[in-house]
């Protein structure tokens, strides 16, 4: 699936995983960059607007000695089950997951990927055009598998 960014010009590639993968933890970025501004947030959509809604879970924190920014992550195992992740590296990498439980144990399904994000200003990805390829009560956990 493929969406142009009027502003900038360049393509911006959704799509979903067809090979989900499960992991006990997703790769999660590990340091501060105010210029790739990388980040780790739970995604809601919106039911009245049909918009995504992005409540962050990450934050810069305090400078290390080595000159680096840590980019803190509260705990993504004590969300909810059906909760989707969006982890975003920079502006040109990020991915959707989806909180499972299995035997008790959170778990983490890849379920979409972004390459190509337009740019540095805007809110990146629209992550709604990706779901429509996925059933609703996937995305919400609805069901368990």
């Amino acid at each position: 699936m493929e969406q142009m960014a009027i502003q900038s010009g360049v393509s911006t590639s959704m799509e979903l995983v067809s090979d989900y993968i499960l992991v006990r933890k997703p790769a999660l970025p590990r340091w501060w960059d105010p210029v790739s501004r990388p980040h780790v947030a739970v995604i809601i959509e919106d039911p009245a607007s049909g918009r995504v809604q992005r409540y962050y879970l990450s934050q810069g924190g305090q400078l290390a000695p080595d000159g680096r920014t840590p980019l803190e992550v509260t705990d993504i195992d004590a969300l909810p089950d059906g909760t989707l992740l969006e982890v975003r590296f920079n502006a040109m990498k990020a991915n959707l997951f989806r909180l499972e439980m299995m035997d008790c144990v959170p778990c983490w399904r890849w379920v979409g990927r972004c390459r190509g994000l337009p740019g540095f200003d805007s809110d990146g990805i629209d992550w709604t055009r990706l779901m429509d390829g996925i059933e609703l009560y996937q995305l919400n956990g609805f069901v368990a598998n």
